[in-house]
């Protein structure tokens, strides 16, 4: 769940950047219906990160109990191994029909 924490985080960020720099240069420009809606990007961007953040905040709180953790890391082997699995038999069916014999 962190990661999905952490993903959205820098989506947000690198949004606001960008209409940031978009803001300043509409400025420099004297556009300013593109200067205002760029305002209310950053405004609309802000709240929703704020939602999320108070969205996140209690399932990342349930994550720090052991009984979840435990759980979570268990899964989190489970899928690892079934992804392995899932990719070596990719590259074994591609290899296969490419004409290379691995067994």
């Amino acid at each position: 769940m962190r990661e999905v924490v952490t993903i959205l985080s820098g989506a947000v960020s690198l949004a606001s950047v960008a209409l940031v720099f978009f803001a300043i240069s509409s400025y420099r420009v004297k556009a300013m219906s593109t200067l205002t809606a760029c305002v209310i990007g950053l405004t609309v961007i802000g709240l929703v990160f704020k939602l999320c953040s108070l969205i996140f905040r209690p399932i990342l709180a349930l994550s720090d109990i052991s009984v979840i953790g435990i759980f979570n890391k268990m899964m989190g082997a489970v899928m690892g191994a079934a992804e392995a699995a899932v990719l070596s038999y990719l590259i074994y069916y591609v290899l296969g029909r490419m004409g290379i014999y691995v067994f």
